[in-house]
C-alpha cells in the first residue's frame, strides 16, 4: 500500500508523520525545494461548493497552517482554488495531475490508495468529526425519526449522496437506498421535493449549511445521528510527492506546538456541542472501503459522545 508516510514500525503516538518519502530520501526532498527558495510554491486546493465571504474550507486553512509552519526552511508558497466540481471529477482532476501540486482533503477508501498515482499523509484532518452524520429532511419525517434506533429500521428511506462520495459505498453496504446527484444545491431541492427523506451531513457541515439560503430551510433530525468511520486524509498526485511531504512536515510541526488542535478546535467543537450527540440515538455502521488502512490514525480520533 502506498502512502506519504511509510515505516516498518508503527508510528508512534507524538509524531503523526514518518517523514520517508516514496522513493526519494528526505534530504533530496529538501534540497530540491530549498534551491527554489524565492521561487513561490504553487499549492491548488479546491473551493467550497456552497460559498461565501466568510466561507473557507478546513482543509485550506489546515493547508495554509502547515504551509506557514514550513516557510522559513522551504520559502514561500501560493495558494490557488479551483471551481468547485462533485467528487468523482475532482478525482480524475487529481489522477491526471491537471493543475499544480493539487492536495485533496479525501475520505480514504483502499480502492483511491492503492492507485498508483496518488499518495497520502494517514492523518485524519477532522479528527473523526465528519464521521458522525445528522440529517436534513422534510417536516413530515420529524416524528417518525423519534423511533429510529437500528440500521434496519432505516431501509424504507431514501438517503441523498453526491455522486462519488463515499458515503454511498457504506450506506449501500449497509443495505440502505440511496439516490446520487451531482452537487450538494441539487441534493437540498430533492429532499425538499420528496426525492429523498435523508441528506445527512457532517455537524461542521450541516450548521454551516442550515444558516445558508440553498438549504431551503429544511428541517433536521433532532433524535437521530449516524455513525460510520470516515477517515479524512490528504490525497496528491505523485508528482506532487515533494510539496505532500513539505505538508507532512508542516502538519507535524502543528501538531507538536498545539496550534493544529487549536484550529481543529475553533472548526469542530462548536458544531459537535451543539449536534449534541450524547442525547441521540447513533446508528453505528460498517465502512467496508478502510478493511486494508492501518489504525494508528485512530489515535488521533476525538470521540464526542465519551468525552
Amino acid at each position: 500500500m502506498k502512502r506519504c508516510a511509510l515505516t516498518s514500525q508503527r508510528c508512534i503516538a507524538t509524531s503523526i508523520l514518518c517523514l520517508i518519502p516514496l522513493g526519494t530520501s528526505a534530504n533530496t526532498q529538501s534540497q530540491e525545494l530549498s534551491s527554489t527558495l524565492t521561487t513561490p510554491l504553487i499549492i491548488t486546493h479546491k473551493l467550497p461548493e456552497l460559498g461565501s465571504k466568510e466561507r473557507v474550507l478546513h482543509e485550506v486553512e489546515i493547508l495554509k497552517l502547515a504551509l506557514d509552519k514550513t516557510t522559513r526552511e522551504f520559502g514561500p508558497y501560493e495558494l490557488r482554488g479551483i471551481p468547485p466540481m462533485n467528487r468523482a471529477r475532482t478525482l480524475v482532476m487529481l489522477s491526471h495531475d491537471n493543475y499544480p501540486n493539487l492536495v485533496l482533503q479525501m475520505s480514504y477508501e483502499d480502492e483511491l490508495a492503492e492507485q498508483e498515482k496518488l499518495i497520502y499523509i494517514p492523518f485524519p484532518l477532522d479528527r473523526g468529526a465528519l464521521s458522525y452524520r445528522i440529517c436534513f429532511m422534510r417536516d413530515e419525517l420529524k416524528q417518525q425519526t423519534k423511533n429510529l434506533t437500528r440500521i434496519h429500521q432505516l431501509k424504507p428511506y431514501d438517503f441523498g449522496v453526491g455522486i462519488g462520495w463515499s458515503d454511498t459505498k457504506v450506506l449501500r453496504h449497509n443495505n440502505l437506498t440511496v439516490v446520487e446527484s451531482s452537487n450538494v444545491v441539487n441534493l437540498f431541492r430533492m429532499t425538499k421535493a420528496g426525492r429523498v427523506d435523508f441528506f445527512c451531513r457532517g455537524p461542521m457541515e450541516y450548521y454551516f449549511e442550515a444558516q445558508h439560503q440553498s438549504s431551503l430551510g429544511l428541517s433536521s433530525d433532532a433524535h437521530m445521528a449516524l455513525y460510520y468511520p470516515l477517515p479524512k486524509f490528504f490525497f496528491a498526485h505523485k508528482n506532487s510527492q515533494a510539496a505532500l511531504n513539505r505538508i507532512q512536515k508542516g502538519l507535524d510541526i502543528a501538531f507538536k506546538d498545539g496550534s493544529f488542535d487549536d484550529l481543529w478546535r475553533k472548526r469542530h467543537m462548536q458544531p459537535l456541542q451543539q449536534a449534541r450527540l450524547k442525547e441521540r440515538n447513533i446508528i453505528k455502521m460498517e465502512n467496508p472501503s478502510i478493511k486494508h488502512l492501518a489504525r494508528d490514525y485512530e489515535t488521533y480520533l476525538y470521540d464526542p459522545v465519551n468525552q
